[in-house]
């Protein structure tokens, strides 16, 4: 312990570099400054922040407050009350975000999940990434990937609550997407929705391009 105070270094080859009621119990683990900071995995590391925690092995939860990195591997930098729980998962920021699957990212925004194999949300809010290798870019309440079936390879690029994959409908398109507008839905397998309102691409390589209460079946 090379400063500090009320701090506690019970891991083997622990160490602790400053600052104020934190703890490195991780082996090899470490924390540098901070408030209330936690290196419980082993060769984890905190760094700066108040209320953080490094949980997973090698996983590291720098600055920002009440960040967790739980997954082995996982990252959290900055923001507030974010979870990285997944294996080789990350978070940059933001607010309330969560990043389940395994090797997800999500880099910003408030209340969003990414909780598909290699999923990533980029930012906007309320914002969920089920499906495997599946993105949302922005926007509010939009949703990659149905909750019965997750499929994969979905994408929204933005808008209110659109859905490629299904949403909560029973039916999964994988490599679907959606681009942007409200309300829209790629449900078939490469089905596309360029933008608009109330559109459905439901069959397999359909597309609509905008427009209101469209469906594309065929």
């Amino acid at each position: 312990i090379s400063g500090g105070e009320l701090n506690m270094a019970s891991g083997s080859y622990s160490s602790i570099s400053g600052g104020y009621y934190c703890e490195a119990s991780g082996k090899d683990s470490s924390v540098s400054g901070g408030f209330e900071n936690e290196a419980l995995g082993d060769y984890s590391s905190a760094m700066g922040g108040n209320g953080n925690s490094a949980s997973g092995g090698f996983s590291s939860a720098i600055g920002g407050y009440m960040n967790e990195a739980v997954g082995d591997y996982s990252s959290v930098t900055g923001g507030k009350e974010n979870n990285a729980g997944g294996k080789y998962s990350s978070i940059s920021g933001g607010e309330n975000n969560y990043a389940n699957g395994n090797s997800s990212s999500v880099s910003g925004g408030d209340s969003n999940v990414a909780s598909g194999l290699s999923s990533s949300i980029s930012g906007g809010e309320t914002n969920e990434a089920t499906g495997d290798y599946s993105s949302v870019l922005g926007g509010k309440n939009n949703t990659a990937g149905a909750y019965n079936d997750p499929g994969g390879y979905l994408s929204v690029t933005g808008g209110r609550e659109n859905h490629a994959g299904g949403g909560d409908n029973k039916t999964n398109g994988k490599y679907s997407s959606v681009c942007g507008g409200e309300n829209n839905y790629a449900t078939g397998d490469s089905s596309a929705v360029s933008g608009g309102d109330l559109n459905v691409a439901s069959g397999e390589h359909s597309s609509i391009s905008g427009g209101r209460s469209n469906e594309a079946s065929g």
